[in-house]
């Protein structure tokens, strides 16, 4: 009973306080690490083929698999590496004066900094916009040494010569972070050989080899051997590509909901089946969270109730992104993993365009939604007895409800539509959009990996319009090129690196603040608020 006891605590971050320092078997390779480096250059004319063509195009695509062509349909440019004053607002991007203590900090330096940073006092959901005393006990908490954070949730007594590091905002952060390093963090790495090798004795003698093994079969074996001498200190434990996907989940969620909420935000799971309508095709997507508006009506927040959404949060598994033969950004799974990405923040631009709008419910008014299937007649629709009973199937996107019992017949016989894509306790609002613009910007949160990078997405109101109904196309495409999506995406951030998670904090920071700023103040507000 307590080998099992401790075959099942071995994994837990407390049960390996003292196993970096101890010689062990050494893990598995690190994973190398690799990024999709797909940039799709748009097309200078109208790339919107006709209806056909993109469905035809997009319902081949698990039997052709992701080529440029899908990327093209869509006129998708992406920009890479883009530094965050080009990416974000720079009125709103934390200056550095902020990693500094306010004692530390003149009254002037620091009253400019607060003027630079932000143009409003009050968000808006009247709630008062988080400065100085906000972003540095979070920024600090991101500063600290990774081994001094590590030591700080273990309860570890701290590093000689170093201060203990308080973590009180990104506690949960930090607990994936340590997880994760059990995979990729490779700052520990040392090999050593043995104690035992060169040991043999004098009278060892080598075993006769068979005539009958083949070269490679001698060279595994002495890569083995080779393996087996060596010992293996630091923090590993397996390599990165067998991590669990839900420990990066969870540290990107951590790190992101601890920002989401200085601005009386949500971060939340998609509730039901995120979906993209594409013409007349719904393509599911992978989608982790997205951040939405708290209301201010205290009823509607206790009742659950969420405005937005804002942007999005994504996460992958995938730590390889091209074979061998593929050259780097034609790889399948670099076009695959980009289409996901414009696919996600396409969903968000729909999403966002429903304000003001009410659902058109597939069905309604139509004969076929609403006609009886069966005309009647002797031995019923499928000739089975009214008295056989069968459980009804529930619907992924339907309440918690008692299943009711209905018999094939009653099952058959009853039409429903199909299940709605818009969420019952969302309020869906353009929030923060600057509505003397067509355009709209959509931000997107990527992760793979143990890095995390920023994609900025300007996309116009014909163009959402299009997706769903092809007929829906500007009069005027010369002097408003509408059919054209471009994309930036700022550095990846590494998670392990202090200084990247400050920047990564600085525009995630940067956007929030610029979503969530006061339109009113600029003679604009959501069509809710003027109403």
């Amino acid at each position: 009973m307590q080998d099992l006891l401790d075959s099942l605590t071995a994994s837990l971050p407390a049960a390996r306080r003292d196993d970096e320092d101890l010689p062990r078997s050494p893990p598995p390779p690190a994973t190398p690490l690799d990024f999709p480096c797909c940039r799709p250059q748009g097309l200078q004319g109208l790339g919107l083929d006709t209806e056909d063509d993109i469905l035809k195009l997009f319902s081949n695509i698990l039997r052709t698999g992701p080529t440029e062509k899908h990327l093209e349909v869509l006129n998708v440019s992406l920009v890479g590496n883009v530094p965050l004053d080009l990416l974000l607002p720079s009125d709103f991007t934390p200056p550095f004066s902020w990693l500094q203590p306010h004692d530390t900090t003149s009254n002037k330096s620091f009253e400019e900094s607060q003027s630079v940073s932000s143009t409003s006092q009050t968000l808006s959901n009247g709630a008062p916009a988080p400065g100085h005393e906000a972003f540095f006990p979070r920024v600090k908490e991101l500063l600290y040494d990774n081994e001094d954070a590590f030591r700080a949730i273990q309860r570890r007594p701290p590093v000689s010569n170093h201060p203990p590091a308080r973590v009180v905002h990104f506690r949960r952060f930090w607990d994936g972070l340590l997880l994760m390093a059990d995979y990729w963090d490779t700052s520990l790495d040392n090999y050593s050989k043995s104690k035992s090798e060169g040991d043999g004795s004098a009278m060892d003698i080598d075993e006769p080899r068979s005539e009958a093994q083949q070269p490679d079969q001698k060279m595994d074996t002495e890569e083995n051997e080779a393996q087996q001498e060596k010992t293996y200190t630091g923090r590993r434990t397996d390599t990165g590509r067998n991590m669990p996907g839900k420990y990066r989940e969870d540290t990107v969620y951590a790190f992101v909901e601890t920002l989401v909420w200085a601005f009386y935000c949500r971060l939340e799971h998609p509730r039901t089946q995120p979906r993209l309508k594409l013409q007349s095709m719904i393509l599911p997507l992978p989608h982790m969270g997205s951040v939405y508006r708290t209301p201010k009506d205290s009823q509607q927040v206790r009742r659950g109730m969420l405005e937005g959404p804002m942007l999005g949060v994504c996460c992958r598994d995938q730590t390889s992104f091209r074979r061998p033969d593929e050259a780097e950004g034609e790889g399948k799974q670099e076009i695959l993993d980009l289409l996901r990405e414009t696919g996600l923040m396409l969903m968000l631009a729909q999403k966002r365009m429903r304000e003001g709008k009410e659902e058109e419910v597939p069905g309604k008014g139509k004969w076929w939604a609403n006609a009886p299937r069966w005309g009647g007649g002797k031995g019923g629709e499928l000739g089975v007895s009214e008295d056989e009973v069968v459980e009804e199937p529930s619907s992924v996107d339907a309440p918690r409800k008692r299943s009711k019992k209905m018999n094939r017949a009653e099952l058959w016989r009853n039409v429903r539509p199909p299940a709605s894509m818009w969420e019952k306790s969302v309020t869906y609002l353009q929030i923060g959009k600057d509505r003397k613009n067509d355009y709209d910007d959509i931000y997107l949160i990527s992760s793979v990996n143990h890095h995390i990078s920023i994609l900025h997405l300007r996309v116009h109101n014909e163009y959402v319009d299009y997706l769903p109904d092809s007929s829906a196309q500007s009069s005027n495409v010369a002097q408003q090129p509408w059919y054209t999506l471009k994309m930036q995406r700022s550095k990846w951030f590494d998670l392990f690196i202090a200084d990247d998670r400050m920047q990564a904090m600085r525009g995630i920071w940067a956007v929030l603040g610029w979503l969530m700023r006061d339109t009113k103040e600029d003679g604009e507000g959501d069509s809710k608020e003027k109403d």
